[in-house]
């Protein structure tokens, strides 16, 4: 009977540590989301200002190019 009492106890250990392990599992899980949630705000936020930018580039190459086509009438 003692080897079956040693066999319980271990299998009770290992179903213990499987527990702890699972809820660590959930919580490291929880933790990725969170993260990931975040970087992808981040992400999106960054993406947002890079088109600003370039939108305000287009603009202002636009405003170049009409100043240039316009000092070229003037001088031709």
């Amino acid at each position: 009977m003692d080897a079956l009492s040693q066999l319980e106890a271990r299998i009770d250990s290992i179903l213990a540590k499987n527990r702890v392990l699972e809820e660590e599992n959930r919580r490291l899980r929880r933790e990725l989301e969170d993260g990931k949630r975040e970087l992808e705000t981040e992400n999106r936020t960054l993406r947002d200002e890079i088109e600003r930018e370039r939108s305000a580039k287009r603009d202002v190459l636009a405003k170049i190019d009409g100043l240039l086509n316009k000092l070229q009438v003037e001088t031709e």
